[in-house]
């Protein structure tokens, strides 16, 4: 078992590292996952908009930019930040692997780079946009039918999103 306050693997009904109970992780609403990806919107607004000036010029770049610019911020944060971005920090909510462990690099990169697919399928011209778009729709709405409350990319990164406590 994994402490649900520090992450440590312990045994038993406390926690050794921090002396914390044992407690059931509590999975994160889908008002609280959007919110969050509204204001990591909003942080990445800036870094994002001169991908404007790049689709005048060169749209399947500025697509490629936004893709890298996304990724990175995600990959970065959840890795960093013990599995949160700014939005998630701001409402209370973190990622961890689907056991309760910390989230590994890898499942984060995992993780950034399906969402990131869903989102560069959806702004792809021909029929790759209404695809992608329907794609990305159903993975926002996942959640809310899901057990876990997990979006088609943290099943493919084995991870859910819960309620910090900290």
């Amino acid at each position: 078992m994994f402490c649900t306050e520090c992450g440590t693997q312990y045994e038993g009904q406390t926690c050794q590292a921090c002396n914390a109970g044992s407690g059931q992780l509590e999975l994160a609403g889908w008002w609280k996952r959007v919110g969050a990806s509204l204001l990591d919107g909003l942080v990445l607004l800036p870094l994002l908009s001169m991908c404007i000036v790049l689709v005048r010029a060169a749209p399947i770049a500025a697509t490629l930019v936004g893709f890298v610019v996304e990724f990175m911020y995600l990959s970065l944060m959840w890795t960093k930040r013990n599995g949160q971005t700014v939005g998630a920090k701001t409402l209370g909510i973190r990622v961890v692997a689907a056991d309760g462990s910390p989230m590994t690099p890898e499942m984060a990169y995992r993780r950034a780079a399906v969402l990131q697919l869903f989102t560069v399928g959806s702004s792809m011209p021909w029929i790759l946009k209404p695809l992608g778009s329907v794609a990305l729709i159903l993975n926002i709405l996942w959640p809310l039918w899901d057990p876990q409350k997990q979006t088609l990319h943290d099943k493919a990164a084995g991870t859910i999103v819960v309620v910090d406590k900290n």
